[in-house]
């Protein structure tokens, strides 16, 4: 028999069906092993020295016998004992027995099935599993910061400093916002950043209460005899449901309302964006940098140029593109931007006006790969930073 169909039977039938299964069979089954140890310790304590008060040597024959009444104390004292035996086993058989009592308690208590389908909820449901992981859940989190960086002139370095304007806390009840350079007018990109951080401050106070309460469901060592509260009070159990169950909903509500109010503020930005905009956003920049490294992957067949980056001075770049004039554009923009530090990014601040791209060479791929290489070898322009050829 399991442990949870024992523990349901009044101790007399208890102890008779412990005895009858030993008689019978040596290789007895954990869990009665564990309900006989569990009775031989609990008569052993009421056989204790006359100080205790309750000292009762016949203890084992008034279980035993069908009309003596157990001392009141007795199941007190039992409940004790098995406290600390189950404490004291293995973390596999404290895990064992408190699952296939939750399975047990399923079928005999609603709302203990409610708590748990909800629990479950949590532990499956693929926003759920994100959000107990962090607040906000990943997933909306860079949904944000791509908005964000809509705001963001190209020029800004993104740093850590000014990403926490995406962050809510609870020791700053009057939020301030580090200062960034913003492509389009500030007071939309506030009104952006007051709208998240107000719907993640109702989110956030949330996420250490999911976390507790799927610990408080799952722990064995803790929640087998905290349940059996709840198990024996009504309602208290019917309480515990609700507030899971409010729980639950209030989280997937405020979760669906982080999508959309994200989904209606990139819409907004945008149109901003592409009304006002004076230059080109920190995210527009971080897409064209993807699509230069797209380009690199173009096929050896492709068609493409050879160009040089020059000033009235010197030539200091040669490169390999698809779309020269989108390139040299990027050129100009990257110095101003995330390619500042290069030699080639510093020669155009330098000389803005007189810079201008030449183009030397076309043909497929393949045959312009072979030529910026034997080009960089014979001039030695100062802004490449490999021998070429790598297209």
């Amino acid at each position: 028999m399991k442990f949870y169909e024992l523990s349901h039977l009044p101790f007399k039938e208890r102890f008779r069906i412990i005895n009858n299964i030993k008689s019978i069979d040596a290789d007895i089954y954990s869990d009665v092993r564990i309900v006989s140890e569990i009775f031989e310790n609990t008569i052993n304590w009421f056989r204790g020295p006359p100080i205790t008060k309750v000292n009762d040597p016949n203890i084992r024959q008034k279980i035993e016998s069908d009309n003596e009444e157990l001392p009141s104390i007795f199941g007190t004292i039992y409940e004790i004992i098995e406290k600390s035996i189950i404490k004291d086993l293995p973390d596999y058989e404290r895990q064992r027995i408190f699952d296939e009592s939750k399975d047990f308690w399923r079928l005999q208590y609603p709302d203990f099935k409610l708590i748990s389908d909800v629990i479950n909820e949590f532990q499956t449901n693929e926003m759920l599993v994100e959000f107990r992981k962090s607040s906000p859940p990943e997933s909306i989190l860079n949904d944000a910061l791509r908005v964000y960086k809509k705001c963001i002139s190209y020029k800004e370095k993104f740093s850590a400093k000014i990403q926490k304007n995406l962050h809510f806390s609870h020791d700053t009840p009057v939020i301030s916002y580090a200062r960034a350079r913003y492509c389009i007018d500030k007071d939309k990109v506030y009104s952006f950043l007051n709208q998240y951080q107000k719907w993640h401050g109702d989110l956030f106070p949330l996420w250490k209460i999911v976390r507790n309460e799927v610990c408080f469901f799952n722990k064995p060592s803790y929640d087998f005899f905290n349940w059996n509260f709840y198990l024996s009070n009504h309602a208290s159990l019917k309480s515990k449901a609700s507030n899971i169950q409010s729980l639950h909903d209030r989280v997937v509500d405020l979760l669906f309302k982080g999508k959309d109010l994200l989904n209606k503020l990139d819409a907004e930005i945008s149109l901003e964006y592409n009304i006002a905009s004076f230059e080109m956003s920190l995210y527009e920049r971080e897409v064209e940098i993807a699509q230069i490294y797209d380009e690199c992957d173009l096929p050896d067949e492709a068609y493409c140029y050879v160009y040089t980056l020059e000033c009235d001075l010197f030539e200091f770049y040669v490169g390999i593109a698809a779309n020269p004039q989108e390139r040299f554009e990027q050129h100009i923009r990257g110095a101003y931007g995330d390619e500042w530090h290069l030699f080639k990014s510093k020669i155009i601040r330098k000389f803005p006006h007189e810079v201008r791209q030449k183009i030397i060479y076309e043909g497929t791929r393949r045959q312009c790969k072979f030529f910026e290489k034997d080009y960089i070898a014979r001039h030695d322009p100062l802004g490449n930073m490999t021998l070429g050829g790598e297209g």
